[in-house]
């Protein structure tokens, strides 16, 4: 008798925690960060990720993260209070961080740009990496480099401004060897004068195979930040 009530209170337990039924004890807080939304916007942005808001008035230059099932969705990206927005689909993995960036299109309104890069294989003994500039606010920056087989200060991209098109918004990839790129980034003066005296340096050290990505960002009360991926 004991034994039966035993497994009558045990009951309940197993059914609420049934691995096999994902709706009925898996919320959204058992998956995994799955999609990375840079704000490249003037103005804050929420998140819809099918229909239900997932991160809510997402600060202009900021990053945030979500979680999502595996499998396909319906992205939204919508300026906060306001009624226009972007429309985008898309496909989470597991283990996988999928990167979606809210910029600002023609005539100002937002769009949607997916920074996943799927087609640079780096190959062994080599580094790869790539600059964006996601600043809307910044105008045209300057951004050199050098690299670990190349110490002379060399521009990365001319010019380099701020674009809402998502097959523009990637800087090249460049290769090089294993060790440290050094990028420095201002927005006066013109050309490699200014690369002793540049406010914002970013030296990224790479192992064999690796690859990484520099976001330039609008920082709050002016001036530009960096985030690497």
């Amino acid at each position: 008798m004991l034994s039966k009530i035993r497994l009558l209170l045990l009951l309940p337990f197993l059914a609420a925690c049934d691995v096999g039924n994902s709706t009925r004890c898996c919320g959204p807080s058992a998956y995994v960060p799955a999609l990375r939304v840079i704000n490249a916007f003037t103005t804050p942005v929420d998140v819809l990720i099918d229909g239900t808001v997932a991160i809510s008035a997402l600060a202009a230059g900021s990053i945030g993260t979500a979680s999502a099932r595996p499998g396909a969705h319906a992205l939204v990206l919508r300026p906060t209070g306001a009624g226009a927005s972007a429309s985008a689909s898309v496909t989470t993995t597991t283990g996988e961080l999928r990167t979606i960036a809210a910029v600002r299109a023609a005539g100002g309104a937002v769009a949607s740009a997916a920074l996943d890069d799927t087609n640079s294989v780096v190959p062994s003994g080599a580094t790869k990496l790539r600059v964006l500039h996601l600043a809307p606010n910044a105008g045209e920056l300057q951004v050199y480099r050098t690299q670990p087989d190349f110490q002379q200060p060399v521009s990365w991209q001319f010019p380099f401004t701020y674009q809402a098109q998502p097959t523009s918004l990637s800087a090249p990839f460049y290769q090089s060897t294993v060790g440290s790129w050094d990028v420095r980034i201002w927005q006066t003066p013109v050309g490699v004068s200014g690369w002793a005296t540049a406010p914002l340096k970013v030296v990224v050290p790479l192992a064999s195979g690796e690859k990484k990505t520099i976001v330039i960002l609008d920082q709050v009360g002016g001036g530009v930040r960096v985030e690497v991926f």
